[in-house]
């Protein structure tokens, strides 16, 4: 284990597994798990719970004033509730990637992962995070970057189980939303997810062919070999 704090900074497209595999990283390393979609995902449900229209930017960014987010392990508490399940629902995580396009919402929420990870990586805590611009916008200085991706039929596979539903029409659906979102995030202009990470720095894992168990040890064994762990 390392002898002072700093951060992993996971990036890679919807349904990658980005998510499991911080939080288990983060538990193994007796790190900070900072869940960074999470934020954006809070916003789109107070739009929604308001009433708000997405596609509206003012209406929007109207909603931070009251923001009150706290991130606890994997449990994510909105003013006071937990809302861990409820931003895990097909339409507020569709509603994150909307919304994730404005400046002001990108720039608050960057805001406070960073105050986050600096006071974490201040008592000597790794902080993994994870998101789709975790290290090229967030954390660029990040010593260890990681791509993680999988072929998009895996990863629409992957998202049906997560959702109970595995027939094939709802599939074929769920593969074109999911090339849909993947060309949004990757051509926003605000924080893009980035199109070729080998190039920024990043270890890149295609982990379509690997179970959890066999992602988190290659994970493991690339952290080792920088001689960012023991």
């Amino acid at each position: 284990m390392p002898t002072k704090g700093f951060i992993i900074a996971i990036d890679g497209p919807v349904a990658s597994g980005k998510g499991t595999l911080a939080l288990k990283l983060a538990q193994t390393l007796n790190g900070f798990y900072l869940h960074t979609g999470a934020m954006y995902r809070c916003i789109a449900l107070m739009c929604i719970d308001k009433g708000l229209d997405l596609k509206n930017e003012s209406q929007v960014e109207s909603v931070l004033e009251d923001l009150d987010i706290s991130l606890a392990g994997n449990k994510v508490i909105l003013s006071g509730r937990d809302v861990t399940e409820r931003i895990k629902e097909p339409g507020v995580a569709s509603g994150a990637s909307e919304i994730g396009v404005y400046p002001k919402i990108r720039e608050v929420s960057v805001l406070r992962q960073q105050t986050i990870a600096k006071n974490e990586v201040s008592q000597g805590k790794i902080v993994v995070s994870e998101g789709r611009d975790t290290g090229t916008v967030v954390f660029p200085d990040a010593p260890f970057k990681l791509y993680l991706t999988a072929k998009p039929e895996v990863r629409a596979h992957r998202r049906m189980v997560q959702y109970g539903n595995l027939s094939e029409d709802d599939l074929i659906r769920e593969l074109e939303k999911l090339k849909t979102r993947d060309k949004r995030d990757i051509e926003r202009e605000t924080s893009p997810l980035p199109a070729e990470p080998e190039a920024l720095g990043y270890f890149v894992l295609d982990n379509s062919d690997l179970k959890e168990e066999e992602t988190m040890s290659k994970v493991i064994a690339e952290l080792k070999k920088r001689k960012l762990i023991k």
